[in-house]
């Protein structure tokens, strides 16, 4: 890590390029895990199965693989995971998978990703299992247009999850996803609300305008409401920039576990981190990648993603490179489990970063 420092001396920009100069070692995926295959929601910029590729409706990860598989990846070094779906708080043995995965499988990190309400109902007993961060969805302040989003009418009740999540005393990061025309203009007002309700991060999202690629979407909602297409609510995020760098205090730019985009992280004067997370800042791609008639794509090799039905998902997008584990769970084969996990994790070793349109200057010097 380096220091660079911003004219007139005024503020710190801290920037991780270890990463970006090959240091393979470093490059470990996100563990990201849908415990469930659907969430009872229909947001414009998702799919029926979420953050995975296409799994029948009613799908629940057996607690057992789940642990088996993380116990597994923690031998690989992986030391944080991130529980999302369909959505978690859905999946009754949530509590008792947090309190395994912390006991049982050695995870020190443990994220919680939902945007229904009974995750604030769920919220102290999750703390006191072991969650190390509830991460809760909120694309706006208007009950209407956040009933349009998403097709439920429960807005009041996902602002109450989010400050009974903030009650527990773990830090709570609210998720945004920003859409041209439907949200944009609320972005400043929903970073005002997260700072006076103690929220520690707000995470801006840009719109995955490729996930009407997979083999399913919740897009036609869309064109239906608004007769638009996704890539029509792309915001380049770096827009949004100026004014945060401006007002914050600190800034400095990382990627997680040396994968995904680079994001640009700014602390605001109430301690409040907004971080931007934005597919054109570049991205890490490898052999899983080549000939892909999708490339260069949004999410690229972001994560390792285990789904419901228990296989090992490389893309966000593509069915045709995952890997079923549920034969080697079902048998016990410790041995042919580990075997999968250890060719996935030098896949993404072996990654390269293809620098975006809005990567940060020092970050494409650091790979060259």
């Amino acid at each position: 890590m380096f220091l660079l420092t911003r004219e007139g001396g005024r503020k710190a920009v801290h920037v991780n390029v270890s990463d970006v100069r090959g240091m393979g070692d470093m490059r470990k995926p996100q563990l990201r895990v849908t415990v469930n295959s659907r969430c009872r929601r229909s947001c414009y910029y998702c799919r029926p199965s979420g953050e995975a590729v296409a799994t029948e409706s009613g799908t629940d990860l057996v607690p057992d693989h789940l642990i088996t598989v993380a116990a597994a990846a923690r031998g690989q070094g992986v030391e944080a995971i991130k529980l999302t779906g369909g959505d978690p708080a859905l999946y009754e043995p949530l509590v008792d998978a947090v309190r395994r995965l912390r006991q049982e499988a050695g995870m020190r990190e443990i994220e919680v990703i939902s945007r229904h309400p009974r995750i604030g109902e769920l919220a102290p007993a999750l703390a006191e299992a072991g969650v190390t961060l509830f991460n809760v969805s909120l694309d706006t302040l208007s009950p209407q247009l956040h009933r349009e989003i998403c097709g439920v009418n429960d807005h009041a009740e996902v602002l109450a999850a989010i400050n009974a999540c903030v009650a527990t005393g773990v830090p709570v990061k609210v998720n945004v996803v920003v859409m041209s025309g439907i949200n944009s203009q609320e972005i400043d007002p929903l970073i005002e609300f997260c700072e006076e309700a103690g929220v520690h991060s707000v995470k801006l999202l840009d719109i995955i305008k490729d996930l009407n690629e997979s083999s399913e979407s919740f897009a036609r909602r869309l064109e239906i409401k608004r007769h638009l297409q996704l890539p029509d609510l792309y915001v380049p995020l770096e827009e949004l920039a100026g004014d945060l760098r401006v007002r914050a205090i600190d800034e400095e730019v990382l990627q997680q576990g040396g994968l995904g985009h680079p994001m640009t992280v700014f602390t605001m004067p109430s301690g409040t981190k907004v971080v931007i997370k934005d597919s054109n800042a570049g991205a890490w791609y490898g052999s899983v990648c080549r000939g892909c008639p999708l490339f260069p794509c949004h999410d690229a090799l972001m994560a390792l993603r285990l789904t419901a039905d228990a296989r090992l998902q490389f893309c966000l997008l593509r069915e045709d490179v995952t890997v079923d584990l549920a034969p080697l769970l079902e048998k016990g084969d410790s041995e042919g489990l580990v075997a999968q996990l250890e060719a996935a994790f030098e896949m993404y070793a072996a990654s390269y970063f293809r620098p975006g349109n809005a990567t940060p200057q020092h970050l494409v010097e650091a790979g060259r």
